[in-house]
């Protein structure tokens, strides 16, 4: 028979893996609201997001979302940051090539590269999918923050036009 102090030690490890959380927790669901918190798009998927969820756009403010796309990004450069149908048609583009940079554990860099007459460009679609607080309520993902286009399509292959988005920050 084995000795008492041979069986404490795996029970003792079993425990400790069990009870301890999760480092990579998905974040809570995600809930309307109003103000900068409500849902303005959820037409947006992909197969690619860090917690499993399709992105959103909410009407954000000046550092994210509609608000501050609408406003031409910290910039205030309105033609790069354009909110058209074709513009959205691009963020999904951007969504179908998965994911060009993890940011963060949930900040993600989405990129299309297209070109517009003889200019090569891409699309740059920033996503934030981490569990964000309004007023003190956990509405889930964040979602999109910023949309802008950027010149040229540099990047290694499989991630055209990633270091053209992280170059200028939208």
């Amino acid at each position: 028979m084995l000795h008492r102090k041979y069986l404490l030690a795996p029970a003792a490890i079993a425990v400790c893996v069990i009870a301890t959380p999760s480092a990579t927790a998905s974040p809570g669901p995600i809930k309307n609201g109003s103000g900068a918190a409500k849902i303005v798009d959820t037409s947006f998927s992909t197969l690619s997001s860090p917690g499993g969820e399709d992105p959103i756009l909410r009407a954000g403010n000046a550092k994210f979302g509609r608000a501050h796309i609408k406003q031409g990004g910290r910039h205030h450069h309105k033609p790069s940051h354009p909110y058209t149908r074709a513009a959205k048609k691009r963020w999904q583009g951007a969504f179908n090539n998965g994911i060009c940079k993890q940011i963060r554990q949930y900040y993600t860099l989405y990129c299309y590269p297209y070109r517009s007459g003889t200019s090569k460009r891409t699309m740059c679609v920033y996503v934030d999918y981490a569990d964000w607080n309004f007023h003190g309520q956990n509405m889930g993902q964040k979602g999109i923050v910023t949309a802008y286009w950027t010149k040229g399509q540099r990047g290694p292959s499989g991630h055209k036009g990633r270091d053209s988005c992280l170059a200028q920050s939208g």
